[in-house]
């Protein structure tokens, strides 16, 4: 059975936590030490190789590490992305389920317009923001569909914007992509929706199109089969970890167009039908 059809069903596939569980290191500098590396790569915009001699070796060393270059950098936290959310991205990532980063405050592109230098060789990822109006605090029964709906105010066209901190993202295993908050750079933002005015989320087709050129085209579908079972993976996925979500808080929902460069000089725009658009231009050096 396919990862992506285990969880339409609603059944649990292989888990993350039990991945390096005997062995996994989670104090002192293997915590620290690859923490402050990528901490001090995302400040000063530059790459590294890798975490290497202290890489995360499970799924608990990776998000206390993640955990640690958040409280680091000491950026306000104003919410959550949900990475891999589709079968593509488990396999080329070798990863069997979905995995959380932290969207920080000044990461979002608010006039449309990203700075050159900003980042290095951004990647954009077609994606859904759910701004939730009601918290769904950490509590023992997991959260359904239908819990996490009633608790979002407005869906939004975005563009999640891709930057690892890493030269080769591929060549490194995704615990070190959870450490490195999920590869999230920013993100940019269209106008919100009403829950309640908004189609069919797992049925709007999205096009991506980058100075005026149609690059990728997918479905809300693509995303764990329906756009809102990765707000209900996330909450549950934090929840199990004492984590909650609060009242304004975004969560981006995963691609559902892949991931595409953005290179200087261009716009792109996604077109979320029924729903709005989305537009970013880099601009030139």
């Amino acid at each position: 059975m396919s990862a992506i059809r285990a969880y339409r069903l609603g059944y649990q596939t292989a888990s993350l936590i039990d991945l390096g569980a005997m062995t996994d290191p989670t104090s002192g500098d293997s915590i620290h030490r690859p923490a402050q590396r990528l901490t001090t790569a995302r400040r000063n915009v530059e790459l590294i190789d890798s975490l290497d001699p202290f890489a995360p070796i499970g799924l608990a060393s990776a998000h206390r590490i993640a955990d640690a270059h958040a409280e680091l950098l000491g950026w306000n936290v104003v919410g959550w992305k949900v990475g891999c959310t589709s079968e593509r991205a488990m396999e080329i990532l070798n990863c069997p389920e979905p995995f959380s980063g932290r969207l920080f405050a000044g990461t979002q592109v608010v006039d449309g317009q990203l700075a050159h230098d900003a980042l290095i060789k951004p990647l954009l990822e077609s994606e859904f923001i759910f701004t939730l109006g009601n918290p769904l605090p950490p509590r023992d029964a997991p959260y359904t569909v239908d819990e996490v709906r009633s608790a979002t105010a407005t869906v939004t066209p975005a563009f999640e914007l891709v930057a690892p901190r890493y030269r080769d993202w591929l060549a490194v295993d995704y615990f070190s992509l959870i450490a490195d908050s999920g590869c999230n750079g920013g993100f940019v933002m269209g106008n919100p929706v009403a829950v309640d005015e908004c189609p069919s989320l797992a049925d709007v087709a999205v096009s991506l199109a980058v100075d005026g050129v149609e690059v990728s085209r997918g479905m809300g579908s693509d995303i764990l089969g329906e756009p809102w079972a990765a707000l209900v993976w996330l909450a549950n996925h934090l929840s199990d970890r004492g984590i909650g979500l609060a009242s304004g808080d975004l969560v981006m929902s995963g691609t559902c167009t892949g991931a595409d460069p953005l290179p200087e000089g261009s716009t792109a725009t996604a077109t979320f039908e029924g729903l709005g658009e989305v537009t970013v231009r880099r601009t030139n050096p």
